[in-house]
């Protein structure tokens, strides 16, 4: 589904999107950086494998910023750098919170995902994974020894840093929430299309929807 969604054009994504109202919550994502005019993922997270789009390695302090029944129906969007985005923010993906869970381990025995996308997501089975799979006897859902270890070549494994995607507390003791797009209203970019008007730095900037779509152009 997702590949139906590649590049699209700034008119047909208002088109789509409309003028409703509705709470995103932008950031420049470090992790993709620009080969050739193409754009490259080299963390974890945001995740486009198995067909969905999925935050639940990154952001973690921003994932608690709402209680888990809050997120839905919220809109997520990832520019890159300044250098990526060839001077320019590039729009990289925007997607509207489908599915929301508490944990890795009630993501992974959720219904509403495939085995197959669970599978193509494994921490365990691709160095730019996101998704933790429970042993057969799961304990504390929020402790990683509950957890099978990602790979050596896995983005986090060093210093450990993966037992953080495995429990975060952030926001008024809340944990991160990890967070999945409607697959209806997820939208990917390859390449330098659609830029912010203006300068977005670390970290994230919440906005009306109808305001970002407003700050939109094509360089």
């Amino acid at each position: 589904m997702l590949a139906s969604k590649l590049d699209c054009s700034l008119k047909a994504l208002k088109a789509k999107i409309g003028t409703g109202q509705a709470t995103v919550y932008c950031y420049v994502i470090a992790t993709v950086i620009n080969q050739g005019d193409i754009f490259f993922q080299t963390g974890s997270a945001p995740n486009f494998q198995g067909d969905l789009v999925t935050l639940c390695t990154c952001k973690h302090f921003m994932r608690t910023f709402l209680d888990i029944r809050d997120w839905e129906n919220k809109w997520i969007v990832g520019f890159t750098g300044l250098k990526a985005g060839n001077r320019h923010n590039a729009l990289v993906y925007l997607m509207k919170v489908g599915y929301t869970f508490e944990s890795h381990f009630s993501f992974w025995t959720s219904g509403k995902v495939s085995e197959e996308t669970k599978l193509a997501k494994a921490t365990n089975r691709h160095r730019f994974g996101d998704i933790y799979q429970p042993k057969d006897t799961p304990g504390d859902c929020f402790d990683y020894r509950s957890y099978f270890p990602p790979l050596k070549s896995h983005v986090h494994y060093e210093n450990d840093e993966w037992h953080k995607d495995i429990s975060y507390e952030g926001c008024k003791g809340r944990k991160a929430v990890l967070l999945a797009g409607d697959t209806d209203y997820s939208f990917l970019w390859r390449r330098p299309k659609i830029m912010y008007d203006g300068r977005l730095h670390r970290g994230q900037k919440r906005l009306e929807l109808k305001d970002l779509l407003e700050n939109l152009k094509i360089v």
